[in-house]
């Protein structure tokens, strides 16, 4: 993710004490988002769907950046 290099990120612990790491910005429109408080997991990995509010596009799903 090169294009987000510098920028700030947004971490949720995992089921199994993983960190999921997100880049919070809307990926439609390029605004940063106000990132939910928590992101939904279905067993071991992330389940899609909205994961923020962008004050332009409404509700968006935050980049995923990976596990760290």
């Amino acid at each position: 993710m090169a294009e987000y290099e510098n920028m700030r990120r947004v971490n949720y612990e995992g089921p199994d004490g993983e960190t999921l790491s997100f880049v919070p910005v809307c990926p439609h429109c390029g605004r940063f988002v106000k990132a939910d408080k928590t992101v939904r997991t279905q067993g071991d990995t992330l389940a899609r769907g909205p994961t923020a509010w962008c004050s332009e596009c409404g509700r968006v799903e935050m980049p995923f950046e990976g596990f760290i």
